[in-house]
């Protein structure tokens, strides 16, 4: 499949480049990619993979994620937004007032399917599939979600090479279901650049294996035409477990308040190790993070904080 027909293959959620922000204020040669507003509507970085994954999907989508998924919500969101019937599987996570708020404003799109873990939501969305939905992985890190963000690199590519920011030696983002890391490695490895992609892990190997990644690399190359690429993974920022906070990543959150807007389950643990990371020459930080308000899209949404009691 060449560039030209990832182009085609895709709906239009209104995904627009997203700026590089100088963060020298904060450590020496930093930059921020902030796709916090990539869509009117939602953004983060779920938008760039819904476009191809909800190219000629059919009427019924199904999703899964922990409760507060913001891939969830961008699914929801978008996937109404473009006439779909949409199906969210979903397990328990740690509580916090805006999980609960993500999970509001989900439940108000969708029809829920409360399951008990990670494995009860497989096999949930396994069903769901064969009653004809298309099942949508969890954070859209399908082969097909991961064009997203090959093609997401290759608008860095033509940042850099418009001036935008110098070309980074390394890009920092966080991992939780591998699509983002994937396809930013292989679209700047496909470009011949010897910049490094750090994927700082946010959720259990159990979750999420090097095998997993490889596999996933191995089936872009299948679809894509071009050569798996991984990123390097940083294990040392996760903590308790998924949704379990750390006072790193509150530290990261803080740090970055002038210029983004993180929070602690993704991008502050992946802020923490860029400020960790002293080595010198430019540094990309992805922000993935949706900043969009969530109150337009709590209007008249029944509340769902119970299901927590």
């Amino acid at each position: 499949m060449s560039t030209n027909d990832w182009c085609a293959a895709r709906v239009d959620l209104g995904v627009q480049p997203t700026p590089l922000i100088d963060a020298s204020s904060v450590q020496s040669g930093l930059w921020i990619k902030d796709d916090g507003r990539v869509t009117e509507r939602y953004g983060g970085n779920k938008p760039r993979k819904l476009e191809y994954l909800l190219h000629d999907a059919p009427k019924r989508i199904a999703t899964m994620g922990a409760m507060g998924s913001h891939h969830c919500l961008a699914t929801a969101v978008h996937g109404l937004s473009m006439g779909h019937d949409v199906h969210v599987v979903t397990f328990p996570r740690p509580h916090t007032s805006h999980v609960e708020r993500v999970l509001q404003a989900t439940a108000a799109r969708a029809t829920m399917h409360y399951v008990a873990d990670i494995d009860a939501a497989k096999a949930c969305l396994a069903e769901l599939g064969k009653a004809g939905a298309l099942a949508i992985p969890a954070g859209g890190s399908s082969a097909r979600g991961v064009l997203g963000f090959v093609q997401a690199g290759f608008e860095l590519i033509e940042q850099v090479e418009a001036g935008g920011m110098p070309r980074p030696e390394r890009v920092f983002a966080a991992m939780g279901t591998g699509g983002t890391v994937i396809g930013l490695a292989m679209a700047l490895a496909h470009a011949q650049w010897a910049t490094e992609v750090i994927a700082v892990r946010v959720v259990p190997e159990a979750w999420l294996s090097i095998d997993d990644l490889e596999v996933l690399g191995r089936d872009v190359e299948s679809l894509a035409g071009i050569t798996a690429c991984l990123p390097s993974v940083d294990d040392r920022w996760l903590g308790a477990g998924y949704g379990a906070s750390t006072s790193k990543a509150i530290d990261g959150v803080d740090a970055c308040a002038d210029l983004a807007s993180l929070e602690t389950t993704y991008t502050g643990k992946a802020f923490a190790a860029v400020l960790a990371d002293r080595r010198q020459g430019p540094t990309l930080f992805w922000q993935t993070h949706n900043t969009r308000p969530l109150d337009p899209l709590l209007q008249d949404a029944a509340r769902v904080d119970q299901i927590w009691s």
